[in-house]
């Protein structure tokens, strides 16, 4: 029977088997994964769990990061997932560990989708479109012959909505054509979250002022995150305690995000900790750009 830690070894073997660099994290994500690709995976037993908080923090650190986030559960609180379906949850997607073994192996997995108990079937519309034409059907016989209204077919050509998984397969019987297409990653659109207290809003105003795009982000080893030529994690510390239990698994993911990482303390002896450079927040205002930023970061790594 999958308990946490079972599935959440289980993964990290399916990547190091693939030669994925993979680091164990807490909060919003429990695996960072580097390949190619970064991959940053919520994993739960139950996805019902999975809370908006924990997954706008998730989609927001994956937008600056250029990674992609995934979930991997094993049910809801009604029913075991299956592994032929990706799943859903705040517009997440959530595989079952079977199918995201099928992934890492690089197999061909049809994009079946289930969001609030509707499956749907991502399609090759231009292949729909085409074979349709080839044999001579308009979109209203095509459409009386599989059983839904010419503005429904309309709209499944156009991609604006994906078919069900009946829809698909009365079409591919019809037109004698595969249709599916594979699942691919999505790029999760740009999130921004409001700081949860004024230190948090404070440097983050500070760094958007400087000219560092940046969102608050919960349930993470950082408190925001941030893009100027290269992705920037920021811990926030109003004394010197948490930069040095942070500091190891910050600079640890710092090194397979590939971006800059800096503690930002209202209070500290320290110009640097584990190469790490410490920022005073009264530093801030005397920044005045990205540059005098990047400045900064180097005189206190020497």
């Amino acid at each position: 029977m999958f308990n946490k830690s079972f599935l959440v070894n289980k993964l990290v073997n399916s990547l190091l088997s693939k030669q994925f660099q993979v680091l164990l994290s807490e909060g919003c994500f429990n695996i960072a994964a580097k390949k190619e690709e970064l991959l940053l995976i919520k994993s739960l037993i139950n996805v019902d769990s999975l809370n908006e908080e924990q997954a706008l923090s998730l989609k927001s650190i994956s937008y600056f990061l250029s990674a992609y986030p995934l979930v991997v559960s094993v049910k809801t609180n009604r029913e075991f997932l299956s592994d032929e379906t990706i799943y859903s949850r705040f517009q997440l997607p959530v595989l079952t560990p079977t199918l995201f073994d099928n992934f890492l192996k690089e197999e061909s997995i049809p994009s079946i989708q289930s969001s609030r108990g509707k499956h749907t079937v991502a399609i090759n519309t231009e292949e729909l479109r085409t074979k349709r034409k080839q044999l001579g059907f308009s979109l209203q016989e095509l459409s009386q012959l599989i059983g839904i209204s010419k503005k429904a077919l309309y709209e499944i050509e156009k991609k604006r909505v994906n078919p069900t998984q009946e829809t698909v397969k009365k079409l591919e019987t019809i037109l004698r054509i595969d249709l599916k297409k594979s699942y691919e990653l999505q790029s999760p659109e740009k999130t921004y979250l409001k700081p949860k207290n004024e230190f948090q809003q404070e440097v983050s105003k500070e760094f958007k002022r400087i000219g560092i795009d940046n969102s608050a982000v919960y349930s993470a080893p950082f408190e925001i995150v941030g893009m100027e030529k290269l992705p920037l994690i920021t811990t926030l510390s109003k004394n010197g305690f948490k930069i040095k239990k942070e500091a190891t698994i910050v600079k640890k993911l710092s090194s397979i995000f590939s971006s800059k990482a800096v503690f930002v303390a209202k209070i500290s002896r320290e110009e640097s900790v584990e190469g790490i450079p410490v920022v005073l927040e009264s530093e801030l205002p005397d920044i005045e750009s990205t540059k005098e930023f990047d400045k900064v970061l180097k005189e206190k790594q020497d």
